[in-house]
């Protein structure tokens, strides 16, 4: 990630947020937001593109609308981000409102007209009378607050990411360790292993003072755990963590070596993978020989969700079936909602979908591509598309989008799993990182419905869910089957598999559980 790329991408992303707290026009405001996620996720440096090429080798290598281009291509020439310092201080904390659960951009401009400008001025709002004006339940939205401003300072994988590789790029003897490196859904402390050269090098450039990294902008609060080449993979072993891990193998003996594997085979253990990294546990185990191996991303045989154009993701079918080869899959599902979903497909789309995948099967012979639908479960537990249209589907992942209490919930989830054309139960807990927690589900039921039936469990590997997380699987001894899948809207969500083989991987299940082998 390259420092040009990541100011502008929390630029367009401000913007966006600032175009849908003026009530702009939306397709402009979507347009920003199209320009943040591709800058975020651009492999090239912007500023060299347009030093060597232009407006016009940017619109090339963007592919973005022309008025995003000049916007760009005006930033970098004056050099200067006024635009976002005067917005900031104009709008206030007021643009991340729409952050949270329960407020629009409606709402969220109701709110600025009456002065409210921070998350204290609206939670004041909320807690008096006047708030039932706006909202049906303040209460309910208060609670919303409160969790978005307790997940505000976490990281999700792919924002981590823009700063791990950052860092990686001007430090190259740095590693990323900790939380990351461990493939935790959400990640509180960015942390990086850094050979003595470089962190003398960081400190002397003025650019790291007090734990925190000043980089394109921001104060961002980094962790360093200097390593000299004897003690590589000690350092890395405790800066990876977590303590009760290490803690376990102390137990054993020095924790000491200039490799990972060296400082394991000194205790008498296999190397344990990152992933595996948890409790303590996985110690003991390794010792007996009752670990199971890892799930790495190399392992997977494919992805079982991912969206095209059809629904409400950006890649044709086409796009989709090469980006599953570009990434070494053997079978992709190509899951679209069902009508009552994210644009979702009538059985007239559905059926010009099977069509355009029995000719991309004759074009891509070396992949599996499944015709699959992702199926909403209704609120009395029954399926979008009745069974008639279910059974000439490939695969069927059925999940609920529009949630109720625990005991309503559970119920619909239990019924969809009798049905017989059913595969998978998607993203069941129905969590949102950093905006919304997991709904109420009774686990303990789903998880022995489950292994009673056959049916899988979805691990949904997309950065803003990782639901199921390994603790909910862990600590229910789920002994039934996973599939993988990146529930992508966009390639790039395809990247973040990896973080689901963590899930799987720390919740220590055994490799003829998941269903991607």
């Amino acid at each position: 990630m390259y420092e040009t790329n990541y100011r502008l991408s929390k630029l367009f992303g401000f913007l966006y947020g600032a175009c849908l707290l003026r009530g702009e026009n939306r397709f402009v405001c979507d347009a920003y937001r199209r320009a943040s996620k591709v800058l975020a996720h651009f492999p090239e440096d912007i500023l060299s593109i347009y030093e060597y090429e232009g407006c016009e080798g940017l619109r090339r290598s963007l592919k973005l609308g022309k008025a995003v281009i000049s916007k760009i291509c005006h930033l970098l020439e004056s050099g200067g981000y006024d635009e976002l310092t005067s917005l900031k201080e104009d709008l206030g904390e007021a643009v991340e409102f729409i952050n949270v659960r329960g407020i629009g951009p409606k709402t969220a401009r109701l709110l600025t007209e009456r002065g409210i400008r921070t998350f204290e001025d609206l939670l004041r709002f909320l807690e008096g009378e006047e708030a039932r004006t706006i909202f049906k339940s303040p209460s309910r939205v208060y609670e919303s607050v409160r969790f978005y401003l307790s997940q505000r300072h976490l990281y999700t994988v792919p924002e981590a990411r823009m700063i791990v590789e950052s860092f990686l790029r001007l430090y190259p003897s740095a590693v990323a360790v900790g939380e990351y490196r461990r493939g935790e859904p959400i990640i509180s402390v960015i942390e990086f292993a850094i050979s003595e050269e470089d962190a003398f090098r960081l400190v002397m450039s003025g650019r790291y003072e007090g734990g925190y990294w000043m980089w394109a902008g921001e104060r961002i609060p980094v962790r360093l755990h200097i390593y000299s080449p004897e003690d590589f993979g000690s350092v890395l072993v405790f800066a990876t963590g977590p303590e009760r891990h290490v803690m376990a193998l102390q137990r054993l003996g020095d924790v000491r070596g200039e490799t990972e594997e060296e400082v394991y085979e000194r205790l008498g253990l296999p190397y344990i993978h990152p992933f595996q990294r948890y409790d303590g546990q996985e110690v003991v185990m390794a010792l007996e020989g009752s670990l199971p191996p890892p799930v790495l991303p190399e392992d997977l045989t494919g992805d079982f969700h991912v969206h095209t154009t059809y629904s409400d993701g950006s890649m044709t079918p086409e796009e989709a079936v090469q980006a599953a080869i570009r990434r070494g899959y053997g079978v992709v599902a190509l899951a679209d909602h069902s009508p009552s979903s994210g644009g979702g497909l009538n059985v007239a789309r559905l059926e010009r979908k099977r069509v355009e995948i029995i000719r991309l099967r004759e074009k891509y012979p070396y992949i599996r591509i499944l015709h699959a639908a992702e199926v909403d479960i209704l609120s009395d537990g029954s399926l979008d598309y009745p069974d008639e249209v279910l059974e000439t589907l490939d695969f069927v992942i059925a999940s609920i989008h529009n949630w109720g209490d625990e005991e309503d919930t559970t119920e619909r989830l239990l019924k969809a799993m009798e049905n017989p054309h059913v595969h998978v139960i998607g993203h069941p807990t129905g969590r949102v990182l950093k905006k919304r927690p997991s709904y109420r589900v009774d686990l303990d039921r789903l998880f022995r419905r489950a292994e009673e039936t056959g049916k899988a469990l979805e691990v949904n590997a997309n950065p803003k869910r990782m639901d199921l997380d390994a603790y909910a699987l862990l600590e229910g001894g789920y002994g039934g089957k996973v599939f993988l899948g990146s529930d992508a809207h966009r390639e790039w969500d395809m990247d973040y598999m990896w973080v689901g083989c963590a899930q799987v991987s720390r919740a220590r299940l055994r490799r003829e559980q998941v269903g991607n082998l």
